[in-house]
């Protein structure tokens, strides 16, 4: 119940804790590596990365991330919730180019300072590979996404 609990923390407000300092994310880490320890019942001597990627949870970072493409997923594709859908546009440039086909967000003009979901949801999902972007399935995208983001955090 207990893990259950701080694992939700974790996730919570992603889009505020997408910039974050990288002293921030390794706290975040550590309490995550406690967590991997607790649910296997490692020894607190053993490689938590090893365990993680056993238990296929993505590092703390890739989490933040994971949370915010799905979120922009499903804004895109259902609109849901509303206040998010106006928030975010797909990239309709006014001629034919090549990049128009590729599922991406129009790009704001963000302050690095104040990253806001916009900023942040557009840039993580701007930086996707165009295949899975193109995904029209939750399930699917859902599938993908982790493979691509737990590929890119233990170098499977």
């Amino acid at each position: 119940m207990a893990v259950s609990i701080v694992g939700c923390r974790l996730d919570y407000s992603n889009s505020i804790l997408y910039d974050i300092s990288q002293a921030n994310i390794y706290k975040l880490q550590r309490v995550q590596t406690i967590l991997t320890r607790i649910v296997v019942g490692a020894p607190w001597t053993s490689r938590s990365l090893n365990i993680c990627r056993d238990l296929h949870w993505l590092p703390v970072g890739r989490r933040i991330t994971y949370k915010l493409r799905l979120t922009a997923w499903k804004t895109l594709h259902t609109s849901q919730p509303l206040y998010l859908s106006e928030l975010i546009s797909r990239y309709l440039p006014s001629r034919s180019l090549h990049s128009s086909n590729t599922n991406l967000l129009t790009r704001p003009a963000c302050i690095t300072s104040n990253f806001s979901f916009f900023c942040a949801c557009t840039s993580t999902w701007n930086s996707l590979p165009a295949h899975v972007r193109s995904i029209d399935a939750l399930s699917t995208f859902k599938r993908h996404l982790k493979f691509y983001l737990f590929q890119s955090a233990f170098s499977v």
